[in-house]
């Protein structure tokens, strides 16, 4: 791996040389499919590591926003989990007010409201080695059947997260064009699972529901999950990773 990541580190200078960029477009990810483009990545996998075996991941300089680490749908005793969550504690999308949403951040330090009547906390399991998702209204526990295992959440952090490239990068407009420019990176090599779950406990990870509708064309009205993400912040990330 240490062939690989000099291999990076010798393409990203080579990015960073370059200064300004034209952004590939103008939708939300356009920060990292730029930087992809420039580094003649392949065809996205979400399975897998990005680029030679090491994930990469970008962030706006002197953003406090979060970094998605990856996503994992929860299980439950139903099939369909996540459209379970919308039907039944979903609240009315802004434009569509006939069909459900459910969008929001769950930690496991404290309660998160999320809609009118309902809040949210994460619960871990040792004993049963489950990530449980916990809903509450008027302080009462009503539903604790949402859960992720151990077993799928090691599996994709270890699977994907070996290796971590964390790159920062300033943005401009010109006119009505957006422009990234790449300024670091830096590699960070995973701790371990324990951390992982050490870190949910202590509210520096999160988990962010992001389960929408389709508003418009053939699929009006019909359930748009954006998926469930895990996510960390940058002055976090020494919790999960040390740098290499």
């Amino acid at each position: 791996m240490k062939k690989e990541m000099q291999q990076l580190q010798k393409e990203f200078k080579k990015v960073k040389k370059l200064g300004w960029v034209k952004s590939v477009n103008e939708g939300k990810g356009s920060i990292g499919l730029t930087l992809e483009k420039l580094l003649g990545k392949e065809k996205e996998n979400f399975e897998f590591p990005d680029y030679l075996g090491i994930e990469l991941k970008t962030h706006k300089k002197y953003s406090k926003s979060y970094t998605t680490l990856f996503n994992a749908t929860p299980d439950g005793r139903y099939l369909f989990e996540i459209k379970r969550l919308q039907q039944m504690y979903g609240y009315p999308d802004r434009i569509l007010k006939y069909c459900k949403v459910l969008k929001g951040e769950v930690n496991a330090i404290e309660k998160q409201k999320i809609g009118l009547w309902y809040s949210y906390k994460l619960e871990i399991d040792y004993l049963e080695e489950k990530i449980y998702l916990c809903i509450y209204r008027n302080s009462q526990l009503i539903d604790k059947e949402t859960f992720w295992t151990f077993r799928l959440l090691k599996e994709k952090l270890e699977r994907k997260l070996t290796i971590l490239a964390y790159i920062d990068a300033k943005e401009k407009r010109v006119g009505t064009e957006k422009y990234f420019q790449y300024t670091s990176l830096k590699l960070y090599h995973l701790r371990n699972f324990s951390c992982f779950l050490k870190s949910i406990e202590k509210g520096k990870i999160t988990i962010c529901f992001t389960i929408g509708v389709f508003r418009t064309g053939s699929k009006k009205g019909k359930i748009h999950d954006h998926g469930t993400a895990f996510r960390i912040k940058k002055r976090d990330l020494k919790s999960l990773f040390y740098q290499i």
